[in-house]
């Protein structure tokens, strides 16, 4: 986005505000007009007051200063107030419409930017937008006002100084538009490597029991001073800009009052009719008039940071999030539904930069998998396990092809109640801080069953209720909660604890084993009582004794629901009905434990590598 277009944008956001902008403008001509007011009734002052020895006179202008000067500080306190108030403001408008915009991206969407950057866009980059709004109505209507009201004042009160300040305001206003030109691309720099630096310290911070292990710490240390030094490079550069225009404006101001003095003396006593009041406020009006020029030279770093952060905000806001409920979507009555899922012709690539085509992760995928059926999806690393399955709740979009559930194209299913009728275990067991309670019953909020009737209202459909679009009532007691736990070999760990289900558990569970956080994420997973249950690699860290128990236990409670089992250990999709062997994107072969043992090549050296065993070799398909 170009500087124009943000602010024109940040104007719109703006809309209905704009009864303090007004406000803050009214009295920004207040304040100008009583500024400029008292050098001249200054001027009166001292040419029929002081000069003439007239008490009275100066008595009266004096009273009338101070009036003035009453009326300046509580119209700028007002207006400092209103721009405090209207940055606050619109800052926590774009945090929060920034944030609520990222819990729309799609897994594409969050691929393309790290945590860390946006982070950094919701803090640092907020927090620059703040200043610079600030400064901005703070100065932005009243330089330019103060600037051409003051050399109008210096023009009737002393015409033939006029050149001097015209001098003056040419050169400041060159000086600016060069700076200007400089400093925004140091800035825009400034902001990449601060990213930078904050993307090698989440790395190193998030990784330092691997960095500990591995004895990376020097090699983490140079990477850090590395990313630091590049900061500090970037940022010198508008520094030694911000350092060159803020004491080189300052002493023009001084020059142009030097000028003024000697013109205007010289004037005095050749008796070219000028007044020493006169003079005195013409050399006021030049100040005024160069100040402005020279606050702005101030502001412009604030200003242009702010700009820079606001494109970088403005870019998340405006991120098209290309997984969204369709104009066909249609709510779903979940009671009805049993689970079959079926992939016709599926291939998926995803999305590299500045690359036209996507790296197809998955090619031509057919697969049909029965209601309550239970499937195993085995292959090795980077086979396209977990793609395949983060489809079905459409974390992504397929390239091409379609997927249905019970006929029904997951693309015309409202995104809410797909992902509860589909409900994943994924990979990462994150947690957050709070009791295990909290983390248990996360996957079921009462806001969720609010936006599925919205969604009904926004396709015509009044009279479906939140309920009837889930896989039935989520309970959330404790009992179900108990039931989970065990379901997924939790209850025992869990209850061994002091608080129990109360314990407080640090965030991302990092005070747990893995094998304890894979089993709570289960645990939450079960929950949401889905109609399609999807372990994606979900017990991993488990041994094979546990990873047998778990199955069994959640066999029993979800009976008749479809689960689909994505491993690489063939002891976890063993007692599945049916294995889907994958490799390189593709489906090598779709059977049976035994069908596969018997006549896949694959599958035996898997099983012969997990087992130490040789599997039979009759009727292999190499």
């Amino acid at each position: 986005m170009e500087s124009l277009e943000v602010v024109k944008i940040l104007f719109r956001d703006w809309k209905g505000s704009y009864k303090w902008l007004g406000l803050s403008l009214f009295l920004v001509v207040i304040s100008v007009s009583g500024t400029l007011l008292i050098p001249f009734f200054s001027s009166f002052l001292i040419n029929d007051g002081i000069t003439a020895g007239n008490s009275d006179v100066m008595v009266r202008y004096g009273i009338y200063m101070l009036i003035m000067a009453v009326i300046v500080g509580i119209c700028e306190f007002l207006n400092v107030a209103i721009a405090v108030s209207f940055s606050e403001k619109s800052c926590h408008g774009l945090r929060s419409g920034a944030f609520a915009h990222i819990q729309s991206f799609s897994f594409g969407g969050l691929d393309k930017y790290s945590s860390s950057d946006l982070l950094v866009r919701l803090t640092t980059d907020i927090q620059n937008i703040k200043i610079g709004i600030q400064q901005t109505l703070l100065n932005v209507f009243k330089s330019p006002l103060t600037l051409i009201v003051s050399l109008f004042f210096l023009y009737i009160t002393a015409p033939g100084l006029m050149w001097v300040a015209a001098v003056l305001v040419v050169v400041e206003c060159l000086i600016l538009v060069v700076y200007l030109w400089f400093s925004t691309k140091a800035y825009d720099k400034k902001q990449v490597k601060y990213d930078k630096l904050n993307e090698v310290l989440k790395e190193s911070m998030s990784g330092v029991r691997v960095v500990k292990a591995f004895v990376r710490q020097d090699l983490e240390n140079q990477r850090f001073q590395d990313a630091s030094e590049e900061l500090r490079e970037a940022a010198l550069k508008p520094q030694y800009y911000f350092a060159f225009i803020t004491p080189t404006l300052t002493m023009l101001v001084y020059l142009g009052s030097a000028g003024i003095l000697y013109v205007g003396g010289a004037g005095l006593l050749e008796g070219t009719g000028l007044t020493l009041g006169g003079v005195t406020a013409a050399m006021s009006y030049l100040i005024m008039a160069l100040l402005p020029i020279t606050t702005l030279g101030y502001m412009i770093p604030f200003v242009t940071s702010a700009i820079s952060s606001l494109r970088r905000v403005y870019e998340i806001i405006h991120e098209e999030t290309d997984v969204i409920n369709s104009e066909n979507v249609k709510p779903v009555d979940t009671d009805k539904m049993k689970g079959g899922v079926t992939f016709k012709n599926v291939s998926f690539g995803y999305p590299v930069k500045d690359e036209k085509q996507p790296t197809m992760a998955l090619k031509n995928i057919n697969l049909n998998i029965e209601p309550g059926e239970v499937v195993g999806i085995l292959g090795a690393t980077g086979s396209g396990k977990s793609t395949l399955v983060n489809l079905i709740p459409r974390f992504y979009d397929v390239t091409e092809g379609e997927i249905t559930i019970d006929g029904i194209d997951i693309r015309e299913m409202p995104l809410e109640t797909l992902r509860y009728v589909a409900a994943v275990c994924l990979q990462g067991s994150n947690f957050f801080s709070g009791t295990i309670r909290d983390n248990l019953v996360s996957g079921v909020p009462d806001s969720v069953y609010d936006a599925m009737v919205q969604t009904a209202k926004d396709v015509g459909v009044h009279e479906i209720t939140s309920r009837d679009m889930l896989s039935g009532p989520i309970d959330t007691s404790y009992d179900a909660m108990v039931r989970a736990a065990k379901a997924a070999d939790a209850h025992g760990f869990v209850s061994a604890m002091p608080q129990k289900y109360d314990s407080l558990i640090a965030r991302g569970g990092s005070d747990l084993s893995g094998g304890q956080r894979q089993r709570l994420s289960i645990a939450r997973t079960l929950m949401l009582n889905p109609k399609i249950l999807i372990l994606d690699d979900s017990t991993s860290a488990v041994d094979v004794a546990t990873e047998a128990r778990i199955q069994d236990s959640v066999r029993d409670l979800m009976q008749g629901v479809t689960q689909i089992i994505v491993a690489q250990r063939i002891s976890a999709v063993i007692t599945a009905d049916k294995i889907v062997l994958m490799d390189n994107g593709e489906i090598i072969a779709v059977g049976s434990h035994e069908e596969l043992l018997e006549s896949n090549k694959l599958y035996q050296d898997i099983y012969t590598s997990q087992f130490g065993v040789e599997a039979p070799k009759q009727g292999v398909v190499e």
